[in-house]
């Protein structure tokens, strides 16, 4: 009987951290410092990271898009028929676009984020 008290204890400790993260969350700020028709490609993959996906649009223009999710509830969530109700979940989300001429020069940026709290 310990051994199943135990085993209970320790189940619903891993759960109660159970948490999935995607990309990484962008500090949009830092987009203000660019300059348009200067900063380059390179210049703000330097400042912002790597980006989640690089398009070439028929134009001939690059848009870097970055996206972030992350997503986690508590351990109330799993109690079977009960979880939906007494359970805490939430998400938080953000995808960031930004675009640059044939050149490879900033033109501009956009995007947006929300958060879903549940509890």
């Amino acid at each position: 009987m310990m051994k199943k008290c135990l085993f209970a204890i320790l189940a619903s400790s891993l759960v109660a951290a159970c948490v999935t993260t995607t990309g990484t969350k962008l500090d949009t700020s830092k987009i203000d410092g660019f300059t348009q028709g200067v900063t380059t490609i390179a210049q703000a993959e330097q400042v912002l990271g790597e980006p989640t996906g690089v398009a070439k649009n028929p134009d001939g223009s690059t848009t870097l898009t970055y996206f972030y999710s992350r997503s986690g509830m508590d351990a109330k969530s799993y109690i079977p028929f009960a979880g939906g109700l007494v359970g805490k979940n939430s998400m938080e989300s953000s995808m960031t676009y930004v675009q640059f001429d044939a050149r490879g020069r900033y033109i501009k940026w956009w995007g947006g984020a929300g958060a879903t709290p549940k509890g």
